[in-house]
């Protein structure tokens, strides 16, 4: 397997005004946003998920009051046009609990994208499901129960932040969108204009602009948020793992046809250069598997102007890899161990932010201390 371009980041500011037109009845705005993290970039992956139920507000409380610089997350689209925070589009048998109080079925689950907000906040998301073997292995042994956790809006992710009198914290969202006709979660995706749409309604709401970064495997995505809010900051993911099976091979190496992935681009017009293409489709940071990278890499996308934030690393050894090649941030399931290695190393991270009095999601940061599970080859990550 060849070995890919996963890299960069352009986090560029830009200035001067861009003449104000209309897409979908949204207008442009004056370019200048731009989320910029100033230092190392310290990400909670779907909040931490080796210590609270991923992707719930008791996670991303966790993760401000351990101190992290990114809070990472999920979003699909409710049949009702609400942005809720969850990595799969359907209720996992793994995670979610229904009303009846028994785990969603492994097969034919209920899809998100075809339910109301109201039936989606009916499951229980706070209690892994022990019967979840591997995935519980990896991720459920050292998390702290949260019974009661509902999937949250992004709206509720925002109130959080403000709850909390956070004003830094940075959001770094995925649009969950399936662009390849044979995935089996095509079917229900929605069109990437209306997606768009939606999440940049949210941001502006909550004038977050300046805070808030789109990422996406799914490029169609981020060539639609730049053409309506080109102040926003976008992320390029990708990875390319043959043995993760089709659903991890973004790019498509080696094939004629331009991958369903790559927002109209041909990665053999780039020589498979997965930075040069992120640059191309006009994104400001690139974000692949952190096996793919190389310093070279590295070297290719801060030359571009970008910078370069992988995903997912829960090994210190990993980690202090990673940082003597030269990355510019780290998504990681477990920011506990990311922020005692920056710490060992000399390197800046956020200060602790204390919970409010009497704040519902609060539950510290502690965790179970317990063995868990190592997957090999990264298998953890594709989850």
């Amino acid at each position: 397997m060849k070995r890919m371009m996963g890299k960069g980041w352009k986090r560029f500011l830009l200035t001067g005004a861009l003449a104000a037109f209309m897409v979908a009845g949204l207008p442009a705005t004056d370019v200048a946003a731009k989320a910029v993290v100033n230092g190392f970039d310290l990400q909670a992956h779907r909040g931490g998920r080796d210590a609270r139920a991923e992707n719930t507000l008791y996670a991303f409380a966790y993760a401000m009051e351990l101190g992290v610089t990114t809070l990472e997350m999920d979003m699909q689209l409710t049949k009702d046009g609400r942005l809720v925070i969850s990595h799969n589009p359907v209720m996992n048998w793994m995670l979610a609990k229904g009303p009846d109080g028994q785990y969603a079925p492994k097969q034919n689950p209920p899809d998100i994208r075809t339910m109301n907000l109201a039936e989606v906040q009916q499951y229980d998301m706070g209690v892994m499901n022990p019967a979840a073997g591997g995935y519980y292995d990896l991720h459920g042994k050292t998390q702290i129960a949260t019974p009661g956790a509902q999937m949250p809006t992004l709206e509720q992710v925002f109130e959080l932040a403000n709850a909390y009198g956070n004003k830094k914290v940075i959001f770094n969202i995925e649009t969950k969108s399936y662009a390849d006709p044979e995935d089996p979660y095509y079917a229900n995706t929605p069109d990437p204009d209306v997606f768009v749409e939606k999440v940049y309604e949210v941001v502006k709401k909550y004038n977050m602009q300046d805070r808030v970064t789109i990422q996406s495997f799914d490029w169609r995505t981020l060539k639609a948020m730049k053409a309506i809010a080109p102040e926003l900051t976008l992320v390029a993911l990708s990875s390319e793992q043959p043995s993760w099976g089709k659903s991890g091979m973004y790019l498509r190496l080696g094939e004629k046809a331009p991958s369903p992935h790559l927002g109209g681009l041909n990665i053999n017009d780039f020589k498979g250069d997965y930075v040069k293409a992120a640059k191309e489709i006009g994104a400001d940071v690139v974000s692949p598997y952190f096996k793919e990278l190389s310093p070279d890499l590295i070297d290719e996308a801060h030359a571009l102007g970008m910078k370069v934030v992988p995903w997912t690393v829960n090994s210190p050894k990993d980690m202090e890899m990673l940082l003597a090649m030269g990355v510019d941030g780290i998504i990681s399931d477990q920011p506990w161990v990311l922020r005692d290695v920056l710490i060992k190393k000399g390197i800046a991270v956020p200060a602790p932010t204390l919970a409010p009095k009497d704040m519902k999601y609060s539950t510290g940061t502690a965790i179970n201390k317990v063995e868990a599970k190592k997957a090999k080859g990264g298998a953890d990550a594709s989850h």
